[in-house]
């Protein structure tokens, strides 16, 4: 069409049509803009939502740490029980092993005080006391 055809001016139809192809890439500029910020927006929420697990998830951290740190001490503490228990089951056999053998003594046929004293005096210097065993 003509300018005369329509009844306006050239200059205003091409200003109109100028303006709508600006309007339209002012358009996609907007929409490409959207995008952007709309991927930003996700990367920031994403960055946020690190942060707050990262800050629930620390402290969790530090207490695992402590109780494996309390788990290998009472570990500790149990094996160290154990020994002594050991010992201690060691020594208990030992003195009633001894009370049997001094029992037997004292009612032995013919027993007499020096006869049981030797016996003790004797068990005294024995193998046993080498072991670190006092009874």
């Amino acid at each position: 069409m003509t300018a005369q055809a329509s009844g306006s001016p050239y200059w205003v139809q091409l200003l109109i049509s100028a303006l709508g192809l600006f309007g339209g890439a002012s358009g996609l500029g907007v929409l490409a803009t959207i995008a952007m910020q709309r991927r930003k927006l996700k990367a920031d929420t994403a960055g946020a939502l690190t942060d707050a697990a990262l800050a629930l998830v620390q402290p969790l951290r530090s207490r695992v740490t402590e109780l494996e740190t309390e788990a290998l001490s009472v570990r500790e503490q149990l094996a160290a029980s154990q020994r002594e228990l050991r010992e201690l089951r060691t020594t208990v056999w030992d003195l009633t092993r001894t009370l049997q053998r001094w029992r037997e003594a004292i009612f032995a046929p013919g027993a007499t005080v020096r006869r049981i004293q030797a016996l003790v005096t004797e068990e005294d210097r024995g193998p046993h006391r080498q072991r670190g065993h006092v009874q």
